[in-house]
Order: structure tokens, then sequence, then C-alpha cells
């Protein structure tokens, strides 16, 4: 066994050792390569580091708080840490790396977060994001910084460099804050972002922003003024409070003018401040020299032209010798073209005296200045003067004489008034020989109502006189009463007297106009004499304007001749109507009994009125015509005539109405044997003729209706009426009376069915039992094979018919009966009773077009079952 086992051949293996890098190793290199690679992108992407030093730590979390440039986060606060000192904390940030460029020592941080003020609320971002930490570099570039302190808020510049910069120098800061808006025409173009007080602490400086679109309108000659607040002023007129916009009075506002047109200005320009409105002084500023003692307010005594404020005075001041005092005032642009050397301002003082009071308020406000404008070149300075010397000026333009018997307690300075108006004033009134005579002046700007028959006369005291219409009392104004003055009565040619007559009342100044402007004659022509005689006043509205001179038998009248004063004859025209005006006239009617008294002259003498009533006859051939009294005048209109059937019902008295307004009557009804009519004789009262009585116009008779829809008319049951559209032709006296009014315009179609059925003329033609058309004739046809029924569609409702509309008579009542029993189909009550025709458009897939005027359709007696269920959409074009 020992042989055999040392028999065996010995094996060694072959070892061989392997060269390359094993492929187990491949992913530990991998991971070392990653791992290197994310530790040089967080270096890479961590950025600068820097430190920002704040006073407090309020609203920043590490990790959260960003710091961002104009919106965009370029960095992160990594930590907040306490200074050494523990006067401050200290935040260390990652600024990424793109905008480490941002980083120099000129380069700014503050905190963001949201405010609210008075002003308004700013940092909205900040509530919803978290506060934030805003950086601003320099506007130069500077060394690296890594080290900063924060700014408590955003930089002043910031708000600088946006828009026109300008800088406004006040007196106080009053209501004005960081945020406050300046307004133009309450529009905001700019706001308030700083104020300091100037290097002498005695004036405010604020520093504002104006908007690059609004750039233009910030001139030189703007004014800026506060608006803050409310403001008010009491006086005699009372008080006046003026209270701004609710934005303005919480947070302030600062408002601004260009009264003229100014130059541009440049960044940094400086204006004045205005306490308010007034002060300001908007408008064209102007100088104005005033007389001594002139009690005008420094501040705010307006400049009036009738009645309206146009202006201020907004300061007081010496010129350089110190010889006069000189105003500076501000007018509104819109009276710029006042503004000439040929104005005259005026000083309004308060005045107590025994003929008034004038300007009572300025005892306590002060006196004011008006403005009369005048011709001539631009200008900004003017002198004023007081309201006397100017009214002498004016008034020594015309000079006149009044001579009278009796001097009437008149005085030097009585006014002379026209129509209650001051035009002058007498300045001097002396004893010559056995008369007084009257120097007056007249203001030139009523030049014009001197004429050569003027007539002046005393109204300064109080009158009564007895004439046969009563007692007539005069009492003027108290004003007058006091003071007494002259009134004048403007007539005659342009030519100026030097010497006019005064009257001791208007009575007699009036009879002296009698005396001068003589009379002329007319004669009137009457069937018999009316109770009047000689002297017989006659009357125009109430008002005496000549008399009865004479009246004659002439054949079958009477001829009655007129006496009227020239200046009356004007009144006469080619429409002129005289009635008697004698008595007591009754007027009974239905509506009650009217009586009318004339005045207690013509009661005693009778008398003649006369007024001008268009459409009256009023003239026969060459004479005029006198009427019994004002009702036959009146009733005596346009003549028209009216042709009618023979069956028409109206008599004599017949109203015709427009409008159930009577406007005329039926005076005659005449028979026309010859064409079986009736003629109707009418009169159109004369009010009413020019536009009643025109070619167009249409007469009918109404007719009382009684059905379910109302009651028509019902005045015709009892007593017939003819009512009347007007036309708009030329005049017009031949018309036809027709039966029926005046159908509306509408389509016009045709029906053909085979017998009447309960159509007549007027039947209603239904759309969905709504009325949309009626039936204007039924006749035979041509042939006698057919029924022609005419139908008139409302216009607004045409389009509803196509041309495959179907049309069936709804009228009566269907009855039909069989063995399952009765049947009964009918229309409305209304149809029922009138009659109807009923139409519906067939349910297709496109809609037929619209059917054309006179188109033919058949008129079916009954409709089927399917055409009442169609509801077939048709939209209104």
């Amino acid at each position: 066994m020992s042989n055999s086992t040392s028999s065996q051949p010995s094996y060694s293996p072959d070892v061989k050792r392997n060269k390359g890098i094993s492929p187990l190793w491949i992913l530990p290199i991998i991971t070392m390569l990653l791992a290197g690679w994310l530790v040089f992108k967080a270096i890479h992407d961590s950025g600068q580091k820097v430190q920002i030093h704040f006073s407090d730590a309020q609203g920043l979390i590490a990790g959260r708080t960003t710091v961002r440039y104009q919106g965009l986060e370029v960095g992160m606060v990594r930590s907040i840490n306490l200074s050494e000192d523990l006067q401050s904390i200290y935040v260390e940030a990652d600024i990424y790396p793109d905008a480490t460029k941002l980083l120099s020592d000129k380069t700014r941080f503050w905190m963001v977060k949201p405010t609210a003020t008075l002003s308004g609320i700013s940092g909205l971002d900040a509530l919803v994001s978290g506060n934030y930490i805003a950086i601003q570099p320099g506007e130069q570039k500077g060394k690296p910084e890594t080290d900063f302190v924060a700014l408590e808020s955003a930089p002043v510049d910031l708000f600088a460099s946006e828009g026109l910069n300008i800088s406004l120098k006040s007196r106080d800061l009053g209501g004005i804050s960081i945020g406050s808006k300046i307004l133009y025409r309450k529009i905001p173009i700019g706001e308030v972002y700083a104020y300091q007080l100037d290097k002498d602490n005695k004036d405010v400086i604020i520093q504002a922003s104006i908007k690059d679109e609004y750039r233009s309108i910030i001139t030189d000659e703007s004014r800026f003024w506060n608006v803050s607040g409310i403001g008010a002023s009491i006086g005699f007129s009372g008080v006046d409070v003026r209270l701004e916009s609710l934005a303005a009075l919480i947070g302030g506002s600062i408002a601004v003018d260009s009264p003229d047109r100014g130059e541009p200005v440049q960044d940094s320009q400086q204006f004045k401040l205005y306490p308010d409105l007034k002060t300001a002084g908007r408008g064209i500023p102007i100088n104005i020299v005033l007389p001594d003692d002139n009690k005008i307010s420094p501040s705010g005594a307006p400049i009036i032209y009738r009645g309206l404020e146009i202006g201020q005075i907004t300061d007081l001041h010496l010129d350089q010798e110190r010889k006069q005092i000189i105003a500076a005032a501000a007018v509104q642009p819109a009276f710029s073209d006042m503004l000439t050397d040929g104005s005259r301002f005026i000083l309004e003082e308060a005045e107590l005296s025994l003929s008034g009071v004038e300007n009572l308020g300025n005892l306590v406000k002060g006196n004011f200045l008006t403005i009369v404008p005048g011709d001539g070149l631009r200008s900004r300075s003017f002198t004023a003067i007081r309201k006397a010397e100017f009214n002498k000026q004016q008034a020594k333009s015309i000079s006149l004489q009044l001579t009278a018997d009796n001097s009437f307690g008149l005085e030097q300075g009585t006014n002379i008034l026209y129509r209650g108006i001051t035009v002058g004033e007498v300045t001097r009134v002396q004893l010559d020989q056995e008369q007084v005579r009257f120097d007056a002046l007249i203001d030139v700007r009523y030049q014009h109502l001197i004429r050569s028959q003027n007539r002046f006369f005393v109204t300064g005291s109080a009158s009564a006189e007895l004439t046969d219409t009563g007692v007539n009392i005069t009492i003027p104004p108290a004003k007058q009463l006091l003071a007494g003055s002259i009134s004048f009565v403007s007539e005659g040619s342009g030519k100026t007297n030097r010497e006019y007559q005064l009257y001791q009342s208007r009575s007699l100044a009036e009879l002296a106009k009698y005396r001068l402007s003589g009379s002329q004659k007319i004669t009137l022509v009457t069937d018999e004499l009316p109770p009047i005689s000689k002297g017989s006043p006659l009357l125009y509205r109430n008002l005496q304007v000549g008399s009865v001179s004479d009246f004659k038998l002439n054949q079958d009248s009477v001829l009655v001749t007129l006496s009227i004063e020239n200046q009356y004859k004007h009144l006469l025209d080619s429409q002129t109507v005289f009635w008697n005006r004698s008595g007591i006239e009754v007027d009974a009617s239905l509506a009650g009994v009217t009586v009318k008294a004339d005045p207690i002259k013509t009661l005693i003498k009778g008398g003649i009125a006369f007024d001008s009533l268009p459409g009256v006859v009023n003239r026969h051939n060459d004479q005029w015509l006198l009427y019994k009294d004002f009702k036959s005048a009146r009733k005596s209109g346009y003549a028209v005539t009216l042709t009618a059937p023979g069956s028409s019902n109206v008599t004599i008295g017949t109203a015709i109405k427009y409008n159930n307004i009577k406007v005329g009557e039926v005076t005659d009804v005449i028979p026309d044997f010859q064409h079986d009519n009736v003629e109707i004789k009418a009169q159109i009262l004369p009010e009413y003729a020019l536009q009643i009585a025109r070619q167009g116009a249409y007469f009918w008779l109404p007719q009382a209706e009684v059905g379910l829809s109302g009651i028509k008319n019902i005045n015709n049951l009892l007593s017939q009426s003819i009512s009347v559209r007007v036309g708009k032709g030329e005049l017009h006296n031949n018309f036809t009376l027709h039966e029926k009014p005046k159908s509306t315009d509408g389509v016009i179609f045709t029906m053909q069915s085979e017998t009447r059925g309960s159509l007549v003329e007027g039947t209603p033609v239904l759309y969905r039992q709504m009325e949309v058309g009626h039936v204007t004739s039924v006749e035979l046809g041509e042939f006698a094979d057919r029924v022609i029924t005419t139908l008139s569609i409302d216009a607004q409702y045409a389009y509803l018919v196509r041309q495959n509309s179907v049309f069936w008579n709804t009228s009566g009542v269907d009855v039909s009966i069989g063995l399952t029993g009765a049947n009964i189909k009918s229309g409305t009550l209304e149809s029922l009773l009138r009659g109807g025709i009923t139409f519906a458009t067939p349910e297709q897939a496109q809609l037929q077009p619209i059917a054309k005027s006179n188109q033919s359709f058949y008129l079916y007696p009954a409709p089927e079952e399917a055409w009442t269920k169609w509801r077939t959409a048709i939209p209104k074009p």
C-alpha cells in the first residue's frame, strides 16, 4: 500500500498575478468624485459671506429671510448672532455668486416689512412672503467690503431718482407726511418722500417727486398750496366750510396749479408752499395800486365781476419810495381777456346813509375790488379808484336840465331811475326866476335812453288818485320814500334835448304824452248798436287806449267810429278783433256758472275791447267787424266744410275735439240731395286754426265701444262728437268726415276662404292670442267663387308672418259629436264676441323668409291639432 501511495505523481497549481485595477474599485472612485463635485458646488454656490448689523432681529429668521435686489432673490440669511458689546445683532448671509458684483463699500442694506401709516400702506409683498432684506448698490464703483450696517428705512435718494424732483419751502410742515400726495385738479401726480429743516432751522424743506408723465405740468409759474385738514370762514354771508377728500384730511396733500404759461424747470427746483388756496394766489399775477385807507385784507380779499369772484388779493406792500400801496393779486386764467389797460378796478366800501346801506359785510370782512372790463393792450399793472370817483367820471358824459314849478323836496344827490335802476343823479337844484331848475348827469352807458320825447316825473313819494276804475294808490320802495327819486319814460327819436319838463306824478306825465302824441280814427261795422255812448272807453286788455267818438246808421248796419291814441296804434294788426265790452258776462254750462263783471267805467258808459285773435274773420270789406261779445268773437274762428254720408248723426253744436280737447264746433248742417251727402259747416277756434285746418287733417266720428278689453268713447253714448288728427300741409277748408279712425300703418296681406264666417272689418288678427293686426276689408272675389279678406299686420309684428305661415279662423265655437262623446273647442272669450284670425309658422329645420306685402294665403275654417302646438322660434330682425 505504501508503494502504491508513493507511486502517485505530485500536482502543483500555476498561480498568475493580475497586474490591472480591479473593477471593484470603480464604485468607490465615482463616489469620491461625486462628493468632491458636491463640495465644490456648495462652496461655489455659497457665494460671498457678508455680515449685516441691525438694531434688532425682529422679523429675521435664519434660513428663511432672503436678500433681494429689486424683487429678485440674491442671497440668504444663514445665521443670526449677538454682537460682542451686546448693543446690536448681526446676521451672516450668503450673497449668490451672480450678485457679488453688488457688494462694495457703497452698498446699503435695510429691512423691508409691512408698514401702515396715515398716508398709506407699504411693503405689502413682505406681508405674503415675510420680511426680507433689500440691497442697493452704490451709484459709483467702490472698494470691496463684507461688513455692513443696515439702514433703519429705505434711503431717500431712491425716490429722488424717479421722475422730476422738486423741493417746497414752508413755514411749518402742517399735515404733510412722507407719502402725502401732490394733486393736480385732484389727480395724484407725485408724492412727498422726505422733509427736513433748512440750514437756519426756520423753515421746512419738503422733498417731493413728480411722475415723468406729469413733468410738463410743473413750470416756473406753478403754485403749490396745502390742502390738508379743514378750512372755514365766518361772515355775514354765512359759514363757508372747505373740506378736501378723506385721503387729504387723513394723510395730508399738496395741490398745484400753473396759472400762466411758464418755462419748464430742472431737477431740485424750489417752490414756495402756501398754507391754503387763497394765499397761494392761484391765477394770473397782477399788481394794483390802492388808495390810502383802503381797508383791504392782505390775504384773500376778493376781486368781483358781476357778483362772481374772479380773483383774490394775495399780499399788500409799499413801493420802493414808500408812497403807494401795492396789492399783489391773482386772477383766474379764464378772465385773462379782462386784464387790459382799459379796464378799471373799483374799491367797494361800506356805505350807510338815508338812501340805503351798501356792502355792510365789509365792516367785518374788509373792502373788496370790482373790475369794469375795457378795451386795450394786455396789462398786469393797474390803479384802483374809489366808487364815488368812478361814478363821477362816468356821469360826466351827458348833462341835461329839468324844469318844474316846484322842487318837490328833491335835493342834490337825488337818483334818476329808469325802471327802478339808477342811471344818473341830480347835481344841483336852484331857483331860476319862477321855475326850479335841476342840473343832472346821466351815466354814459345809458345815453341811448335819453330821447326827444322823454318825460320825467317824481317817484319818491306816495300818491293816490280817484278814477273811474277806483282808487289808485302808489307807494314807492322805502329807499325812495326816504331820499326821493326821479324816473322817466324813454320815447321819441335819438335826438337829445337840452331841457325837459319834470312832472309831479306819472299820471301827469302820461296826460302830457296824450297831448303830444295825437290819435287816429277807425270805423267798425255791426248789425245793431251795442250799449255804448260817445266817450265810452276803448280797452286793450283792460287798459284804456282810446274812446268812442261817434256812431251812425248806414243802410242795414251801424257804423261806430273810434279814436285810438297814436302811441297804441301799433296794437292794431291783421289779426285784431273788436267786441262789445258792456255789462256783465254770464256763461252757464254743465261745468257751472261763470260771471265776469267789466270795469265800473264800462258798466256805466259801456265800452269796446279788442285783442289779437288769429283765425277770426275781422273785416267786412274795408271796415272792422264789431262782435256782440267776446264769446261770439272767439267762436268766429276759421270756417271749414266737412262732407259726410247722409247717415251721420251730426247736429248743430256738435263739438270737434283733438285728444278730447274742444277745438271747434259745428255751426250748420246742410243736406246735399244731389250726392246723397251732408255738408257740415264748422268753425275752428282761432287759437287752433293754424294747426287743425291744414291739408292732411283727418276727421272722423268716434263710436262708443264696449268690450272685454274695456270701454272706449263712452261720451259718444250720450252725444256725438267729431275727432280730428292734425295735418301738415297748407291751410285748407274742405275735408271729408270719415266714419272710422284712420288705420295705423301696417303690412297688408290677403286671405282667400270659401265662406265669410263671422269676419267683419276690425276683426283682430292673433298670434299666440296676442292681437298683432286687424281685418281691413271683407269682400267677394272677382269671380264670386271665394271670399277675399284683407289683413293689416302692425309693422312691428310683420316679421312673424313667413312665406309658409298658416292662417285659420278662430271665431265662434267648434262642436263635434261622435260615439265617444262631444268635443267642444273655442278660442278666447274676446274672439267669441269679436271673431278672430290666428296664424302660426310650421316647425322646420330652416326658417322660411318673411312674407312680402300683399302675399296671399288660404284661410282655413279650423286648425288642425298639430298647428296649435307649433312653437317655432322667430328671431326679431
